[in-house]
């Protein structure tokens, strides 16, 4: 027989952290959320993602994964303007999906669970777009040539 053991919810770097928290105690996080976006958990607001380069690592991919799924169980950010809701520019978006593709490729292969479930409910995403970081960064390049084709065709009925 196995031994029953209390299930256990990942946790992320944004747990604990309240609008009471001081400023003090977040000094990494504050200059992140101002330098790159994201969520502020003593404000409540979300700061789309920016200035995303190839400087990412490991760490730093890992704690805006976090900030995401800060925001969407804050209830930020809406399945039709998934996009627009976490990334300032389009640049951003394709930098993001291939910081998620490095992210996969250096053996990060389990997707935190709460990661999984905040991406599939932010990018109106079936769980296969999901399963691994590569999976994420396909599911947003598939929304960001969505988006791009949409723009085009109302572009095209204007003239």
């Amino acid at each position: 027989m196995v031994t029953a053991y209390t299930p256990r919810t990942t946790i992320t770097s944004y747990d604990g952290l309240q609008a009471d928290t001081p400023a003090a105690d977040l000094p990494e996080l504050l200059e992140r959320v101002e330098s790159r976006g994201g969520f502020d958990p003593r404000t409540g607001e979300l700061t789309p993602f920016k200035n995303i380069s190839d400087d990412f690592d490991e760490s730093l991919i890992n704690q805006m994964l976090d900030s995401l799924t800060a925001a969407v169980e804050a209830g930020l950010g809406t399945r039709d303007n998934f996009l627009k809701d976490f990334f300032a520019t389009e640049q951003d978006v394709q930098n993001f999906a291939e910081a998620l593709d490095e992210y996969s490729a250096e053996g990060t292969f389990w997707v935190n669970d709460r990661h999984f479930y905040a991406f599939i409910n932010a990018a109106n995403a079936q769980e296969e777009h999901a399963v691994t970081y590569d999976a994420m960064a396909e599911r947003i390049r598939e929304l960001a040539e969505q988006a791009r084709e949409k723009a085009q065709k109302q572009g095209k009925s204007r003239h």
